[in-house]
């Protein structure tokens, strides 16, 4: 769990947000601060540096809320699935099918593609077609990888 924590400091930008007053897009960008800290005790040091220090400024908590960290997401392991490809897949460099997946991955993500490629795909559902296409290339990618690493006859 993580903890963010969203402040306003200065005395006059508190009293404006106690009084309900929305705060200049100047004021917001020199006095409104969002701090995301990973523990409770960090946090909690945090406050106590603060407390401290309120003799010099004043500050105003406006939003605290906990958060799920996305490091445990970063430390699950993923398979890269075009790492694969471009490994096992045989002469991907000289590949019809790789260079169509590329144009369709593009296009699906919103990239500009050039005009012969726009005509060419005309009319397809991209989605589908590189779904299809690009689990054709894993299909090979692995049964290649598979005969690399149990060949054939080797009994």
């Amino acid at each position: 769990m993580g903890y963010s924590v969203e402040i306003i400091f200065g005395k006059e930008q508190v009293i404006k947000f106690r009084q309900g007053e929305s705060l200049s897009d100047y004021e917001k960008l020199i006095h409104r601060k969002q701090f995301v800290f990973e523990t409770l005790s960090e946090r909690n040091n945090f406050y106590k540096g603060l407390s401290e220090s309120n003799g010099w400024t004043d500050f105003e908590i406006i939003n605290e809320y906990q958060t799920k960290l996305n490091k445990d997401e970063e430390n699950e392991p993923t398979f890269d699935y075009w790492r694969f490809i471009e490994q096992y897949y045989p002469n991907y460099d000289h590949s019809d099918s790789i260079l169509l997946s590329d144009i369709l991955t593009r296009k699906l993500s919103g990239q500009e593609i050039c005009e012969s490629d726009e005509e060419y795909i005309k009319g397809w559902d991209v989605r589908k077609e590189l779904m299809e296409l690009d689990k054709e290339l894993l299909g090979k990618a692995f049964e290649n990888f598979f005969n690399t690493i149990y060949p054939e006859n080797t009994i």
